[in-house]
């Protein structure tokens, strides 16, 4: 048996997924990899980062998924300090597409994929970029925070969590698109969630756009959030911007913030043309709630950009059931990305 670092020389990374010392780090929801493998045999070991690991509380454990030939066969919290998986075992050589997806969200923890261990006469190949890439922003709704568990009353969970059921996931599929998310329970614009009107400014999504990240878990050493991105890593054709609810648990209780909330919504917007030149944005919001959207919509007019859209979702009303707290469920899930699908192709 061999081992071999999984880096982009020879798997498609997924999002914005790192190689650090020959371990590839997936950190955001739907981080990854994906790579065609040849060969008879292939094992996969999945670790956790040094700083959640020595929290030692389950619920911020990542959760993965591993597949091959798009079926899931790997799909767990990984709650060791690293676990070995057995994927493709044959007597002759075989060809398998494998994708490793990142299931739950950056801030709690990391999981670190080692070297692959395969056959010595095994090769393993980046799969073919797709022709349309797809960028998206957003909170829990984008993460599938919540759409593996019924549960109204649940405390937070990775457990719950299920990028791969989220609308983003699901629309980007449909689409035959590469996709990143960059999201996060809880964060907003110009507020957090807040269960008592009272502004939560530690949950704040833009400050961080542009490193690799945020999280509590660092990187060998170094914070996530310390780590810039590389734009040319990944250009997206669409972006999709889903923010607004978590502030909106704010701005309720003090309306004269949604106008504080439009201001700054329209700053966040500049930011991400700069840093994304040529992309079309979609503005988007309404699977939750639709207060801030007039708001939105008021910020993309004063941006005047014509390459610049809005697009609201069917809200959901309960007869497609919940996810834990009240998040969507997996059935509003995947109506959210059918319709964002269709709006995508009527843009392109």
């Amino acid at each position: 048996m061999k081992a071999i670092p999984l880096d982009k020389t020879n798997v498609k990374l997924l999002g914005r997924a790192l190689v650090r010392d020959d371990i590839l780090r997936l950190t955001l929801s739907g981080t990854g990899c994906e790579f065609t493998f040849t060969g008879c045999k292939l094992a996969l070991t999945v670790g956790v980062d040094n700083d959640c690991f020595n929290d030692g509380r389950r619920c911020n454990m990542p959760r993965i998924a591993i597949l091959c030939d798009g079926r899931i066969i790997v799909k767990k919290l990984i709650e060791q300090r690293s676990e070995r998986f057995d994927i493709v075992s044959s007597e002759t050589p075989v060809t398998k597409t494998i994708r490793i997806v990142k299931l739950s969200e950056c801030a709690f923890s990391h999981a670190e994929v080692y070297p692959a261990e395969s056959d010595d006469g095994a090769v393993i190949a980046p799969t073919a970029e797709k022709p349309l890439k797809i960028e998206f922003i957003g909170d829990s709704i984008t993460c599938g925070y919540g759409v593996d568990d019924s549960n109204l009353q649940s405390e937070f969970s990775c457990e719950a969590e299920n990028a791969m059921k989220s609308y983003a996931y699901i629309a980007a599929d449909l689409l035959g698109a590469d996709y990143s998310l960059f999201s996060y329970s809880g964060y907003g614009i110009i507020s957090g969630y807040s269960g008592d009107g009272v502004r939560n400014t530690r949950e704040l999504l833009p400050p961080y756009y542009e490193s690799c990240g945020f999280s509590y878990s660092s990187v060998n050493g170094t914070k996530l959030q310390d780590i810039p991105w590389d734009f040319s890593a990944f250009v997206p054709d669409i972006i999709v911007l889903n923010l607004g609810t978590n502030d909106n648990s704010f701005c309720a209780f003090h309306n004269e913030s949604y106008r504080e909330f439009e201001d700054s919504y329209l700053a966040f917007l500049k930011v991400v043309r700069r840093c994304n030149p040529n992309a079309h944005i979609i503005c988007s919001l309404g699977i939750m709630l639709t207060e801030p959207l007039p708001y939105i919509e008021n910020a993309v007019k004063r941006l005047g950009d014509s390459n610049v859209s809005v697009f609201r979702y069917t809200m959901q009303n309960g007869l497609l059931g919940f996810g834990s707290n009240w998040h969507p469920s997996e059935d509003t899930q995947h109506r959210a990305g059918e319709e964002l699908a269709e709006y995508i192709k009527s843009i392109l």
